[in-house]
């Protein structure tokens, strides 16, 4: 893994040269780090897979997930929900549970695989939302302010809640690689998801409480809080990985505790600046860079294993009525209108969350499901970039008109 981290690494300062001029011409920092990681695939060929499928590597990337989870529970601003409580916990607790059920149920006839454990993992791999490769749908003065104001919200807690399902469906496929019972995973999902919460919880809670008073008595700088934020889903992590629980969870549940007691309890909350969060958010872009460079090079050894037809037509599926059904069901009886519902359902694009739960699952799977859990991530990824980075503006451009002063509906 050095070698491809040191080659993500040399390709990442070559981004920071002209990334202005770059974004200019719609080059994101992670499209160039895709472009990078082709190359490494095609320099380093087949012997890049067992790179992956390794100890080290599952650590690596598990706690990079646990960074960036951590991150998307602080960068939130004004509040847990933002002021959108109504449109995004329609969203979050009655879509996308919506949604990975449809693609689980679209997966198990389509997905060339045995397992409908391997299927379930697949769908919770594919469903999260990330806004990394398309920053600018999130500013696209063509779409309604409440609409792309809901979608970051969502975009930012989603894959925290994804996670407990995807550990779950992990633990359910069993060391065979194929399919467990579900009698045992429950069995090892309950115990890790109570570490999870304890550790995370407890120890988001106490740093952030213990670094508001010392502010309050000048014990501490704004650099040494900055560090704080930076340690802690790092310590979270290792903490609850050490005593048994899940360490992604852990380090979701810890940003949310902290960032709550940090503010502040009994209506006594104080907004926290966003230089406090500016290092570890640092730390997350650097590490959702790497993830876009290795996504690359899987894309060069999924194209030379071939792609099954079933699965262009299962990544085009979950792309679209499997995300924007559920999204219409859980905004039925709001003041969205269809052309906002529309929006909704058809602006979710994937992205690095859905990189790590792949590269999870494949160390988790063998043999065939292990290629058929790259492939799919891989055309889902490709075909999402072509979506909501050409399609999408296009659509938004015909259906909306701008309009930034609207109310989100009640």
């Amino acid at each position: 893994m050095l070698p491809l981290i040191v080659s993500s690494l040399v390709v990442m300062l070559a981004w920071t040269f002209a990334a202005r001029r770059l974004a200019r011409r719609h080059i994101s920092g992670p499209l160039f780090m895709v472009a990078g990681g082709v190359v490494a695939g095609l320099i380093g060929g087949t012997g890049f897979a067992e790179r992956l499928d390794t100890h080290i590597a599952e650590r690596i990337v598990e706690l990079v997930l646990a960074v960036l989870l951590f991150v998307d529970a602080t960068v939130v601003r004004d509040g847990f929900l933002a002021g959108e409580r109504g449109a995004v916990v329609r969203l979050l607790f009655i879509a996308l549970p919506v949604m990975v059920a449809a693609a689980f149920a679209v997966g198990v006839p389509l997905l060339p695989t045995p397992s409908w454990a391997v299927a379930f993992v697949i769908a919770c791999v594919v469903a999260p939302l990330d806004f990394a490769t398309a920053p600018h749908l999130l500013k696209d003065r063509n779409l309604p302010l409440w609409v792309r104001h809901v979608l970051a919200v969502e975009s930012g807690y989603n894959d925290g809640l994804f996670s407990p399902a995807f550990a779950f469906g992990i633990l359910l496929i069993g060391e065979s690689g194929h399919g467990g019972s579900p009698e045992d995973a429950l069995r090892q999902a309950f115990p890790a998801a109570a570490y999870a919460v304890l550790v995370g919880v407890g120890l988001g809670t106490v740093t952030g409480t213990v670094l508001r008073r010392s502010e309050r008595e000048r014990w501490s700088s704004a650099e040494s809080v900055g560090i704080a934020a930076l340690l802690l889903p790092i310590v979270t992590y290792s903490i609850a990985v050490s005593v048994g629980g899940n360490g992604f969870v852990a380090a979701f549940l810890a940003g949310i505790s902290y960032k709550r007691a940090r503010m502040g309890f009994r209506g006594e909350q104080t907004p926290l600046p966003e230089s406090e969060f500016a290092t570890v958010e640092a730390l997350g872009t650097v590490a959702s860079l790497i993830v876009w460079f290795v996504f690359g090079a899987v894309a060069v050894l999924v194209f030379q294993v071939g792609v099954p037809g079933s699965v262009i037509l299962y990544s085009v599926l979950v792309l679209t009525v499997v995300r924007m059904v559920p999204v219409y069901l859980a905004m039925l009886g709001t003041g969205a209108t269809f052309v906002d519902r529309t929006l909704l359902g058809l602006v979710g694009p994937r992205g690095t969350t859905s990189i790590v739960f792949g590269l999870l699952a494949y160390n988790a799977t063998r043999d065939e499901d292990a290629d058929l859990t790259l492939a799919t991530m891989t055309i889902v990824l490709l075909g999402s970039l072509l979506l909501h980075g050409v399609a999408v503006p296009l659509a938004a451009q015909r259906l909306s008109s701008p309009a930034d002063d609207e109310p989100a509906p009640a």
